[in-house]
Formats: structure tokens, C-alpha cells, sequence
């Protein structure tokens, strides 16, 4: 019965236009609450469903994305869920709460802006290796792995293993293939129209193309063995691309941002929610 009813509920995610890895997340979650409720999921009401997920001892994050599956099943069964949504507001709730209690007293030396600031400084000086790095960084809160990328010409040029910075017309592609969660998250690929980012890459790649070992590409890092120490001697201020986050996170303290860092960087909430969210 399950195995029916989980091809039929997926079948109706896919048709809801939603995105391959929130299907696979739906999926995921949707096995956790069979095995919390068994038949209790087809039979009990929003109002008690919701309950136990309220009073189960699990993170708010957990409680946050079984919620949100348990209503997307809900509406697929065209059945209530007021008081799922409730929940969903609650949490919401909650985890912003704690964001700004335990953020609200941190002090760093450096601001947003003045990291920002310093990158900028990087492309006015000609030094496009600190601002290719920075900026992909900075603007998508990725980690160290992600930025060792081959710069190429087209497409055809890439491949499914290695991240790549596609030089386009009027824009960068960037294609996330060997990054830390790439089992959970695929490829990502983001499409970059800021005008120094784009003629910093294209310069990059002009003035290293004929140094560079690969046929039809350029390495932004030939060596990665201590990508911590390489990372840090790139970025602004000399700061790791870890206190980077925690300076990002702690300046636009809200869920909505949180939720486009998770996206952008390929993690959990819950993860920055246990260690982007400053603890002292």
C-alpha cells in the first residue's frame, strides 16, 4: 500500500512543477512519517498529526521539513491542514526567535559592507584570482571545495565531475558538480550577469589560457592540498569563507535569508542552524 501511495503522491509533486531536489527532500521525509505514524497518517486528523510532531523530541528544523511534507501530503489527499500550517508558522517562529537571541550581542571586527568593500578593492587593483574567489563566496555563501573551478569557453568543455566557471556572451555559468553534499543536492548551476565578475573571469582566463596545462580550460587553483590556508589568503581581511557565513548570517538575521543561503550553498537548515548560527 505504501509503495503505491508514495508513487502516486510523487507523481503529484512532479506535476505541482516542483524542483527535482525539493521532490527528493518531499520523498525523504515522507518515509520518516510513515515510520513515526504507520496507518495513524491516513487516519488521524491535522490537528493530531500536528501534535505529535509538536511535542516529538527532535530539532525545530526537523520538525520545520516533515511538517512541510506532511502538508504537501495533506493537500495531495485533499484533506484539512490548518493546523499543519499552524505548526509551520510556530516553528517558523521560533527558529527566528532563537536566531536573534543568540546573534544579538556578537561582535566581529569586520562588517558586511567593509568585507564587500575590500573585494571590490581586489577587482580595482587588477588582482581578479582574490575577486573570482570572493565574489563566489561571498554573494553564494560557498564553501572552499566549491571555488576550485576550470574556467572554459563552452560547454562542451565541462564534465560531471569538476566545478566550472562557463564563459558566456554576457555572463558567467557556474556549475557546481564536486561539492560536499553533491549525493543530496546534484548539480547546481547559477548563471552570473554581474559586469566586473564576468570581465574579471574572462581576463583571468585570457592572460593564463597559454600557461595552462589543461587543453581547453584554466584552473583558478593549481593546487589544493590546504584549501583552508589557500581560501583565507584570497579572501578579504584574510577571514575564512566559515567567518564569512557567520558575518552574513549574523548581519540579515532572518529565516527568509537562511533559507537562501541553504539554497545557494547546498545545505540544511539544520546545519546552519547548529553551526553558522554563532554559539559562544
Amino acid at each position: 500500500m505504501y509503495k503505491n501511495i508514495m508513487s502516486d503522491f510523487q507523481t503529484y509533486l512532479v506535476e505541482s512543477g516542483l524542483k527535482d531536489v525539493t521532490i527528493k527532500n518531499h520523498i525523504s521525509n515522507f518515509d520518516k512519517l510513515i515510520n513515526i505514524f504507520g496507518d495513524d497518517l491516513y487516519t488521524n486528523s491535522d490537528e493530531d498529526l500536528s501534535n505529535t510532531i509538536r511535542k516529538m523530541d527532535i530539532t525545530l528544523s526537523q520538525k520545520l521539513t516533515i511538517s512541510a511534507t506532511l502538508s504537501k501530503f495533506l493537500q495531495f489527499r485533499e484533506l484539512p491542514n490548518d493546523y499543519v500550517v499552524e505548526l509551520i508558522f510556530e516553528i517558523n517562529k521560533s527558529l527566528k526567535d532563537g536566531y536573534l537571541k543568540r546573534n544579538k550581542n556578537t561582535k566581529f571586527q569586520y562588517t558586511k559592507k567593509q568585507i564587500i568593500d575590500e573585494m571590490m578593492t581586489f577587482y580595482e587593483k587588477n588582482k581578479l584570482k582574490k575577486f573570482i574567489t570572493s565574489y563566489l563566496i561571498i554573494k553564494y555563501n560557498v564553501r572552499n571545495k566549491d571555488v576550485r573551478v576550470v574556467i572554459v569557453k563552452h560547454n562542451k568543455y565541462t564534465n560531471k565531475e569538476e566545478n566550472f566557471l562557463v564563459i558566456r556572451k554576457n555572463s558567467i555559468l557556474y556549475i557546481r558538480n564536486d561539492y560536499k553534499t553533491k549525493n543530496k543536492y546534484g548539480t547546481i548551476k547559477v548563471e552570473i550577469k554581474n559586469v566586473k565578475f564576468v570581465d574579471s573571469v574572462k581576463r583571468y582566463y585570457d592572460e593564463n589560457i597559454d600557461e595552462s596545462i589543461l587543453l581547453n580550460g584554466v584552473e583558478l587553483f593549481k593546487g589544493f592540498a590546504n584549501s583552508t590556508k589557500l581560501i583565507k589568503q584570497q579572501l578579504p581581511y584574510g577571514l575564512t569563507q566559515a567567518m564569512v557565513m557567520k558575518i552574513i548570517l549574523n548581519e540579515k538575521n532572518t529565516l527568509s535569508n537562511a533559507y537562501n543561503i541553504s539554497k545557494s550553498r547546498g545545505t540544511s537548515m539544520e546545519v546552519l542552524q547548529e553551526n553558522y548560527n554563532i554559539r559562544k
